[in-house]
């Protein structure tokens, strides 16, 4: 559904832009409007996005905290009735009805790039403040269900079980945790160029020397919360892994805070969008992507660090040729592997609900069974993400997790069942799974 809904979105902006470049237009605040009219009557569309509950599609303004921000916003998907400025089709919204941010540019160039980064970067910083001011003054209690998760599918722990824990975590352990919060519950703040960048290796070199110019002055703002969610140029695009709906990890520990795409701009703009609806409502959307994946490149590393009594960002980018990135848009999902040992684990596990220990006894038989000791075994199943640590324990990430095991007593897992089910089908893979039902506190 995703993919088809994409190249609908996909269409009608192509089938807008043609009709808009053959019409003469040489004022360009009236062309800039052009533009963000096309993005905001292609995301209204009714196979973008779920009408009945109450999403509209305006321009105007944000009010935080009773105060209304200055800068004008060019495109915003909110939820129900705002303010609107007399017969203008103006409104002003508080932010907690906003769900995403656009700033719509016909041509993407570094100057535009720069200001908008910065522009959307002013309201998270503001909702960020919001946010603490309602933590301390009015006892708010954020809904940190999804940060939970992402935070134990980076470190492999498990999360505090509300958000006042965070001073129970390390300095590091924290500057994530409120991080991943924020990405949770803030707009998405998306950077819409209908042109500009040729290449995708141009909009990446050109998106780290805005951030490496603006830290050569001393200007540490550009924090992981204030980097755009999105970037588009043309059809490639710079995405925040932020876990709605994308967390990519590679070399085991390291979290790609910024990946990006080269092949369809409308399926991210959709992904993202519909990532935000599911959580902002919580409902289920009409993915049905089947197997595929996006095809993405690594672009820059975040670890947060403590150095000289202080904490923060330490950042590392991935630079590559574009003949390098050159790519098909073939990736297909699959389930974690599983070595035997890691699946004889996982069988004593659902046996004694949910919670392993990996103590003495537990490395005995690990080592005498399998030659593997309970270390190994237990980081094993850690790095498959669906897995975390939990005391001296390990136990599942998910309520529900699913094992297949092969004739060789190797195995595979994952807690994406409709994913799952496709994928041995396309093996040739009986589907019969061990399910492990985990009933505690997730």
């Amino acid at each position: 559904m995703i993919r088809r809904a994409s190249e609908l979105l996909g269409e009608f902006i192509e089938a807008e832009r043609r009709e808009l470049d053959g019409f003469p237009m040489p004022h360009m605040p009236t062309l800039g409007s052009a533009y963000e009219e096309i993005t905001k009557q292609g995301i209204f569309q009714d196979f973008a996005i779920p009408k009945h509950l109450d999403l509209r599609v305006v321009s105007g303004f944000i009010s935080v905290g009773g105060v209304m921000m200055d800068e004008q916003i060019d495109c915003m998907l909110v939820c129900g009735e705002g303010e609107q400025f007399g017969r203008t089709q103006q409104y002003k919204y508080d932010i907690e009805k906003v769900l995403c941010v656009f700033e719509v540019k016909k041509t993407l160039r570094k100057s535009d790039f720069n200001d908008a980064i910065r522009h959307l970067a002013k309201i998270r910083k503001r909702f960020a403040e919001n946010f603490e001011d309602r933590l301390i003054n009015e006892g708010y209690k954020p809904d940190i269900a999804h940060a939970r998760k992402w935070f134990s599918q980076i470190t492999g722990k498990i999360a505090p079980e509300e958000y006042l824990g965070i001073h129970t975590l390390s300095q590091e352990e924290g500057i994530l945790f409120y991080t991943l919060v924020q990405e949770s519950l803030a707009p998405m703040t998306i950077i819409h160029g209908y042109d500009g960048y040729k290449t995708e290796e141009g909009l990446r070199t050109v998106f780290i020397d805005i951030l490496e110019e603006a830290w050569s002055k001393g200007d540490m703002s550009f924090g992981v919360p204030s980097i755009p969610t999105l970037v588009t140029s043309n059809e490639f695009c710079l995405v925040k892994g932020n876990g709605t709906p994308f967390l990519v990890m590679q070399n085991k520990t390291e979290w790609v805070s910024v990946f990006s795409t080269r092949h369809s701009s409308a399926k991210i703009i959709l992904e993202l969008i519909w990532a935000k609806i599911g959580s902002y409502f919580k409902v289920g959307m009409p993915w049905e992507d089947g197997l595929h994946l996006d095809s993405i490149e690594p672009l820059l590393i975040a670890e947060a660090v403590t150095a000289n009594g202080g904490s923060g960002w330490l950042y590392r980018t991935v630079e590559h040729k574009e003949k390098y990135m050159k790519r098909e848009d073939d990736n297909s999902w699959s389930p974690s592997r599983l070595s035997v040992a890691e699946v004889s684990a996982l069988s004593i596990m659902a046996m004694q609900g949910g919670y392993l220990d990996f103590d003495q006894s537990m490395d005995d038989y690990l080592q005498k069974s399998y030659g593997v000791s309970a270390n190994v075994v237990a980081e094993g199943l850690v790095l498959t993400r669906e897995f975390m640590r939990d005391g001296d324990y390990v136990r599942p990430l998910h309520a529900h997790t699913y094992i297949v095991t092969n004739e060789d007593e190797t195995g595979f897992v994952s807690s994406e069942l409709d994913r799952f089910d496709l994928w041995c089908e396309e093996k040739g893979i009986d589907a019969h799974y061990m399910c492990i039902y985990f009933l505690g506190e997730l």
